[in-house]
């Protein structure tokens, strides 16, 4: 029941944050981005029997989320070692 109760309020906090982008209206691509975006899927497509796409595009994310990390992790102590009196 707690654990019901947390989630709810997750829900409802990330409904009142979202809600703003909600009003934008809704955008629709031009025919030759959606057809491109269709065929190069289509290309891709040969070889998802050999490597499927969905494992392709996982590993990416994961790569460049630790690459995030890693120049975030970077950056801060960068902005550290600037402060005087800290080595």
């Amino acid at each position: 029941m707690i654990t019901n109760v947390l989630i709810t309020i997750i829900y409802y906090f990330l409904y009142a944050v979202i809600y703003p982008i909600r009003l934008l209206p809704d955008v629709s691509l031009p025919s030759s981005i959606t057809s491109s975006i269709t065929t190069a899927g289509s290309y891709f497509y040969i070889f998802d029997p050999i490597l499927p796409l969905s494992t392709v595009f996982t590993i990416i994310t994961l790569f460049l989320t630790i690459e995030g990390f890693i120049v975030a992790y970077k950056l801060i102590m960068w902005v550290i070692r600037k402060i005087p009196g800290i080595n």
